[in-house]
């Protein structure tokens, strides 16, 4: 991960944008989007005085020197710059997005392939079901009952994956919003405890993460502790969530408390073949 993805609140905050083409309109657009109060001004009214004023700056005026200088001037003024298709003159990168209300996905190739990070967005836009953002709306709506019935991060986590993966959001999505809050308030003021510890043991082919079956992606973001092969790739081990506990799999005795996935290296066919 060559720049750190991080989303920055611009509501009310000032942003200039120097250009005067469709790049420099289209950021202009996007940024107003995020609640930013824009500048937009051509190159020759550009003023070096006023970028301390603001906390972003685009250069978006496809002219190599101004934008240089653009890129030069907000560095000395420590103001963050943006320059379109420079990542060399830029400290941050403008990523595609998929824009669903509360739900923002940035996808970025690191500046190297704006087209690529384009595709991207339109499988992650494909992939992700209409309506996704009334989950979000809705869950808000429940957080702090949630969070003052059930005091553990692991126990309040699972609740949240049950919630997101069970009949409550399929209820939602379908539009019947009076039954999930009923099932949301049941399960509330029901039985909130934990579910069962579970152990997953999956036999992968232990180089290539994109031969998982989106069953065994769904066990790794479940996952509170992956044991895995030596030989498994740190790409895949990677793809449990941020929060999971990873170790190398040594014999060790499996936790009951805890849901844990074991990643098992796939032998071989010619080695198989000789064992048996």
């Amino acid at each position: 991960m060559q720049a750190f993805p991080i989303f920055m609140r611009l509501e009310n905050r000032r942003v200039l944008v120097v250009g005067a083409g469709a790049a420099a309109e289209a950021k202009r657009r996007l940024l107003q989007a995020a609640g930013a109060v824009v500048t937009l001004v051509a190159w020759a009214d550009f003023s070096a005085d006023r970028v301390g004023e603001n906390v972003l700056v685009i250069g978006a005026t496809g002219e190599a020197d101004a934008d240089a200088a653009i890129s030069a001037v907000a560095r000395s003024a420590g103001v963050p710059v943006n320059v379109v298709d420079r990542p060399d003159l830029s400290d941050f990168i403008m990523p595609a997005i998929v824009d669903r209300g509360d739900i923002v996905v940035a996808i970025s190739t690191n500046g190297a392939s704006p087209v690529l990070a384009q595709r991207v967005r339109a499988a992650v836009e494909a992939a992700l079901p209409h309506g996704i953002e009334k989950l979000v709306r809705f869950a808000a709506r429940f957080r702090s009952a949630v969070h003052a019935r059930i005091a553990d991060h692991d126990g309040r986590r699972h609740f949240w994956a049950g919630f997101f993966e069970g009949p409550i959001a399929k209820a939602l999505l379908a539009g019947r919003e009076r039954d999930a809050a009923r099932e949301v308030i049941r399960a509330i003021n029901g039985d909130m405890r934990r579910e069962p510890a579970r152990f997953v043991e999956l036999v992968i082919d232990a180089t290539d993460p994109d031969l998982l079956t989106l069953g065994a992606l769904r066990a790794l973001q479940q996952a509170d502790l992956v044991l895995f092969d030596q030989s498994v790739a740190s790409e895949i081990v990677d793809l449990a969530r941020r929060d999971a506990e990873r170790a190398p799999w040594i014999g060790q005795e499996i936790p009951t408390d805890r849901h844990v996935v074991r990643l098992r290296a796939q032998r071989p066919a010619a080695f198989a073949k000789v064992s048996q």
